[in-house]
């Protein structure tokens, strides 16, 4: 009888601990869900307005989060193959500014990428397909973090005349493999874009919108609601008159 008390105790205290860790868990994993706001400038430039040429990449991101601050710079030089075509490789500087400790923790990155992007005209429509293979490194850390990215956009806009249309877009980021750093492997995060945009020039364009971000962390996931705001320009060389006969 005095066994079975003690194995029945036991299994009381063990079941007791269980739930304990479990709640502990929860607690420490907290899911937060929070608003942001994103702006960036985007460009391209090419060297002849025919292809294959080359072509030169910058975009800046300023990112302002409820706990903090990141910036992106990203230069890369690329080539494109045909008009709906093209390849990049990059760098990206990631500086992450924290507020409560105010201390600055960079990350680099080295990224390769490919673009498709048909256009229908006849309906108004353009697509973009951009696949990103990304090799990361954090300073706190000697571990390499690979990452894929696939980003689909898609703009209408109603007549070429008209400078408004309207975008969305969807980005997914895997992560390849667990680092010392913190950079998980698996599903990392996610970002769904709809909003207006307004063509200022043949070369430049202001998108606004609302940015749905959920981001897959072991302490808690992120949900942001984001105001982006977006500028895009992009440079092609005209093509030099015909020779006069």
């Amino acid at each position: 009888m005095n066994q079975l008390r003690w194995t029945s105790g036991r299994s009381a205290v063990l079941v007791v601990m269980l739930c304990l860790g479990s709640l502990t868990g929860r607690a420490e994993a907290q899911d937060r869900e929070e608003f942001q706001l994103w702006s960036a400038l985007l460009g391209t430039a090419a060297t002849t307005p025919e292809t294959p040429g080359l072509s030169f990449w910058l975009d800046v991101h300023g990112r302002r989060a409820g706990n903090g601050t990141v910036v992106i710079v990203r230069p890369a030089v690329g080539a494109s193959i045909t008009p709906w075509l093209s390849v990049w490789a990059g760098y990206a500087w990631v500086p992450v500014f924290d507020d409560a400790t105010s201390n600055r923790t960079d990350e680099h990155r080295i990224w390769q990428q490919v673009i498709l992007a048909p256009k229908l005209p006849e309906l108004g429509l353009s697509f973009q397909s951009r696949t990103r293979f990304e090799q990361r490194f954090g300073e706190n850390g000697d571990d390499v973090g690979f990452r894929l990215r696939q980003f689909v956009r898609a703009n209408w806009q109603p007549d070429e005349s008209f400078p408004m249309g309207v975008a969305v877009w969807d980005e997914i980021f895997i992560g390849l493999n667990d680092t010392d750093w913190g950079a998980p492997k698996g599903f990392d995060q996610n970002r769904l874009f709809i909003g207006p945009f307004l063509k200022l020039s043949p070369w430049a364009r202001l998108e606004a919108g609302y940015l749905y971000v959920v981001v897959n962390r072991d302490s808690g996931d992120l949900t942001a609601h984001t105001l982006a705001i977006n500028l895009f320009w992009s440079f092609t060389p005209s093509a030099p008159p015909p020779a006069a006969e």
